[in-house]
């Protein structure tokens, strides 16, 4: 099957320049982006496709979102919910340590450095970056980034569309509410209300 990746920028230059490492069995064929300044030109030595819709004309394809933003990624799951066969496989970096067993959604990133402890839960379209530590029996819900070097500690939750800074700690059994912002470096230790955004 053809894969095609949506965003041109650092994190989908990252995965095309790294595919091999995700052993998928796909073909990445370019990349997709609402961005009409990649018209007529490559990315990352792959051809741009045009726009995220250009991905409705693709009888069986599959899909990353290589996207930090989840309202991005939201919108365009939703343009392209009927799509009769899209495919959103998850990636796992061969260089990241992964429980077997976690439980995953689809679309998923996982950085190489990442390790992921027994009993997580992983729900759709989630990003974790690169040297990230995730506790055991965490749960991480749907369209969260994970920026690089962060320590999420066992028990935790976080919410739909959380974000997270580099470098931030989490405490154990902390539950950070829906479209909650973790800023780079700022330490949690107590549970954090939705739609906060806590600064160092």
């Amino acid at each position: 099957m053809n894969l095609i990746i949506a965003g041109a920028d650092k994190l989908g230059e990252y995965i095309a320049k790294n595919y091999s490492q995700f052993k998928l069995r796909h073909k990445l064929i370019g990349f997709v982006d609402d961005d009409p300044k990649f018209i007529g030109k490559e990315f990352a030595g792959y051809p741009f496709l045009g726009s995220v819709d250009q991905v409705l004309k693709y009888e069986k394809v599959a899909l990353v979102l290589a996207l930090r933003n989840p309202s991005q990624k939201i919108d365009i799951v939703r343009r392209l919910h009927y799509h009769p066969s899209l495919d959103f496989p998850n990636l796992f970096s061969n260089g990241a340590w992964v429980s077997r067993d976690c439980i995953f959604g689809k679309g998923n990133i996982i950085l190489e450095g990442t390790l992921i402890n027994f009993g997580t839960l992983l729900g759709n379209f989630n990003c974790i970056d690169q040297n990230c530590s995730i506790g055991h029996e965490s749960v991480i819900g749907n369209y969260c980034t994970i920026e690089e070097s962060v320590t999420f500690n066992g028990y935790s939750f976080l919410e739909d569309e959380g974000k997270i800074g580099r470098e931030a700690v989490i405490g154990q059994g902390v539950r950070i509410g829906r479209d909650a912002e973790i800023f780079p470096k700022v330490q949690i230790l107590q549970d954090v209300p939705a739609e906060s955004r806590i600064k160092k």
